[in-house]
């Protein structure tokens, strides 16, 4: 409000000075030359030289001199940096009062004096020097920054009562302790500013600066802090199953945040490889389904909150695995008997296995599958002389999963010898004839 004041003030000392400007047809500022450096000591000198500051300029009132006889005008000194008095305005006007000095800095301090001005261009002695230091645009004021948005921050203010304030400019403080502009608004009444794109859980530092329609800016505002939403906390405590058929089964801790209303699943083939999400669930597990045996695969989770911001993963995957097959049995016998191959084993210890399967290949190309139920030996029959025979066994648990290889014997049935041939005995053929009769018996 005293800003305004001051600025009422401001616009009546120029009303004045139009006004008797008008008053009178000489009245004008004329060019500096023809006004001599020569000091009359008759001419009066103007004792009452007031000044009221504005923000880049300054009005002046004087009193006219009571005897105006010799007077033609007006001539406004200042003082340079070389503290040295330069004419900035001459006034031919002996009745003329009001004057005003701008394009200047704020909240600068400047010195002013007036002498007046004879008919013949000389110049009365100098007013006592007038001190005047130009005043400053109100700061805005009820600055306020967010506190929790995602990846940006709002600052908003309060709009400037001084109808000169064009715009606003925002500043946010480097690193370094430096303000920086890093946007401005385009309105008095426009009162907001999104900081876009910022890290999450940050905090940043602002301040607001009104600025005029000739582009002077206010004394800067308040300093205020404005921070991003955090991140949800790191998804902990996740635990992973090895022993499920064709499937890895994920639970893990339910996040500490009330913001969370999701989870995301990644996944990878190895421990230090890309994981890839696979799924978004709202509960704090997960089934992978995965359609092999003993297939290991790594997770990583995340939490999602209702801002859509997403946790940090956790630094190491945790490994799960899926039923791997049953061990293999162990090979204890391969051997020719009696013209059959005998193979036997044992089952391994993992018990897994509740049947098993020979499997044979010949070289002759043959390829055969044998079940053995719970048997752990197998007796082959059907075998060929020089044909080698090669065995492996696999064990099949109750999901008939079946187990790796045991190790493979070969085994070959030798020819067998032939049989000694032995001529066959002759029989000697008996006579039909009947046998004469002993003649005696005649």
């Amino acid at each position: 409000m005293i800003y305004v004041y001051r600025q009422c003030l401001i616009m009546l000392f120029l009303l004045l000075h139009v006004v008797v400007f008008s008053a009178c047809s000489s009245s004008k500022i004329f060019s500096f030359i023809g006004i001599k450096d020569e000091i009359d000591p008759n001419l009066p000198v103007v004792k009452t030289f007031r000044a009221l500051p504005d923000v880049t300029s300054v009005g002046f009132e004087w009193k006219t001199p009571e005897d105006t006889t010799n007077i033609d005008g007006y001539v406004i000194y200042r003082e340079n940096k070389k503290k040295e008095f330069e004419t900035i305005a001459v006034i031919k006007n002996a009745f003329s009062t009001h004057y005003y000095d701008d394009k200047l800095e704020p909240q600068t301090e400047y010195t002013y004096a007036i002498a007046a001005v004879g008919k013949d261009s000389k110049v009365s002695k100098k007013s006592t020097p007038l001190k005047v230091k130009t005043s400053f645009i109100d700061p805005v004021s009820f600055v306020y920054a967010s506190q929790d948005y995602a990846q940006k921050i709002k600052i908003f203010w309060s709009p400037s009562p001084n109808p000169i304030v064009k715009n606003y400019i925002i500043e946010k403080q480097e690193k370094q302790g430096k303000f920086i502009a890093i946007g401005s608004t385009t309105n008095r009444m426009l009162v907001e500013f999104f900081d876009r794109n910022i890290e999450n859980g940050a905090e940043h530092t602002y301040r607001v600066i009104a600025q005029s329609h000739d582009g002077t800016k206010s004394v800067p505002s308040q300093l205020v802090v404005g921070k991003t939403r955090a991140l949800p906390p790191v998804v902990a405590g996740i635990k992973t199953t090895q022993n499920r058929l064709r499937e890895i089964w994920l639970e893990w801790d339910k996040s500490d945040s009330k913001d969370v209303i999701g989870y995301n699943v990644y996944v990878s083939n190895t421990l230090n490889d890309n994981y890839r999400k696979i799924a978004f669930v709202t509960r704090e597990s997960y089934t992978d389904k995965i359609d092999s045996h003993g297939a290991i695969r790594y997770y990583k989770v995340s939490a999602i909150d209702k801002y859509k911001l997403e946790s940090n993963l956790q630094e190491n995957g945790v490994g799960g695995q899926t039923l791997p097959p049953p061990l293999a049995p162990n090979l204890t016998k391969g051997a020719i008997e009696n013209t059959s191959a005998i193979i036997a084993w044992e089952g391994a210890s993992d018990n897994r296995s509740t049947s098993y399967i020979v499997y044979r290949s010949g070289s002759d190309g043959t390829n055969n599958k044998f079940n053995q139920a719970q048997h752990t030996s197998f007796t082959d029959k059907d075998i060929k002389e020089g044909v080698s025979y090669t065995y492996h066994v696999v064990g099949v648990d109750k999901h008939g999963i079946e187990s790796t290889r045991s190790r493979q014997v070969t085994l070959q049935l030798a020819p067998q010898p032939a049989a000694p041939n032995i001529p066959t005995l002759q029989q000697v053929p008996q006579s039909t004839e009947k046998p004469e009769q002993d003649s005696a018996k005649k």
